[in-house]
């Protein structure tokens, strides 16, 4: 997984992909050059690339240019490409900053952590301006996937003081998770939520970690708060039933699963999108109506056919 300044973005590897998820939606709301393999490459020639070929004709030792012709090719999964583009660079100018963590970059996306982690290292040894998240963000990424999670704990701690986002505390939050640090998980959401406002993807990790530890009644609150506030409250409802299943209160749950279900057809009932005919699938599903969901899905996978996620809830209720 990787971290730039600028958005361009590969997928390379599903290895916790709670991480790439995360880190992805980082890359866009940093807007960074990076976080390499965590989205969507481009396919095709890209005509930037030739115009900055063109340039590089006239001009084959412009630093800049080989900066900014390394990260088209990077975003393009062209790897290899980047990588001499950037050598050539650092080879030119090994003190321009910008160069130093491209190359960096570049390196983590082809999985060369080590020499990623090297080139990162003496980037933040003298770095002290916005640049320094990027890196801290892209050091904590390769700790994940090389086992250190204490130590990506860290930089993404680091990462978030100086530039606090929704993505750095969810990719932190689900790493403390996976340690059992739930406590430090449940803090993190919760001052999320106080500097970020109320970011439904912070809430929804805050609702997990509670459930997970056996605080229903506080997640519950969070979920009634949102059922309140909320136009829409198929999953909400649908939430609502699963903590009142854990707490025992089946009459209650009973009554909050047609609460998703009268919601989810209210909704469709104004538009048939393939996400709403999800939503109430997945409520078919929590209630043991198996073959409506499957039709749901069908039906989903009909109007949009490489929606992945009813593809495969589909998959698993026809495997069943």
């Amino acid at each position: 997984m990787s971290v730039c300044i600028k958005i361009d973005q590969q997928v390379r590897s599903r290895h916790r992909s709670w991480v790439v998820v995360a880190m992805a939606s980082l890359a866009l709301a940093l807007g960074c050059f990076g976080l390499v393999q965590l989205a969507t490459a481009h396919s095709g020639p890209d005509p930037e690339i030739h115009e900055i070929t063109e340039k590089l004709i006239k001009d084959p030792d412009n630093v800049d240019l080989l900066v900014q012709r390394g990260q088209v090719y990077r975003s393009n999964g062209k790897y290899i490409e980047s990588l001499l583009d950037l050598e050539r660079a650092w080879l030119l100018n090994r003190e321009n900053r910008t160069v130093v963590l491209q190359r960096a970059l570049t390196l983590s996306a082809l999985g060369r952590d080590k020499e990623a982690k090297t080139a990162l290292d003496y980037f933040l040894e003298d770095e002290s301006d916005t640049k320094r998240v990027f890196a801290l963000a892209e050091r904590g990424s390769i700790y994940v996937r090389t086992g250190q999670a204490e130590l990506a704990i860290t930089d993404f701690t680091s990462a978030i003081q100086l530039q606090p986002t929704i993505e750095l505390y969810l990719v932190r939050g689900k790493l403390q998770e996976s340690l059992g640090k739930l406590e430090d998980a449940a803090e993190g959401y919760q001052d999320g939520l106080a500097k970020l406002g109320n970011a439904i993807l912070l809430k929804n990790g805050l609702i997990r970690v509670r459930m997970v530890q056996k605080q229903y009644g506080e997640a519950l609150a969070l979920v009634d708060k949102e059922i309140a506030g909320s136009s829409v409250n198929t999953s909400w409802h649908l939430k609502r039933a699963e903590i009142l299943d854990n707490m025992g209160r089946s009459d209650a749950a009973s009554l909050a699963y047609e609460q998703a279900l009268a919601e989810a057809n209210r909704v469709l009932g104004k538009r048939q999108t393939a996400m709403q005919l999800l939503a109430r699938a997945e409520v078919y599903q929590a209630m043991g109506r198996m073959e409506e969901a499957k039709q749901d899905l069908r039906v989903a996978i009909q109007k949009t056919p490489h929606f992945s996620e009813a593809n495969d809830l589909l998959r698993k209720l026809e495997n069943q």
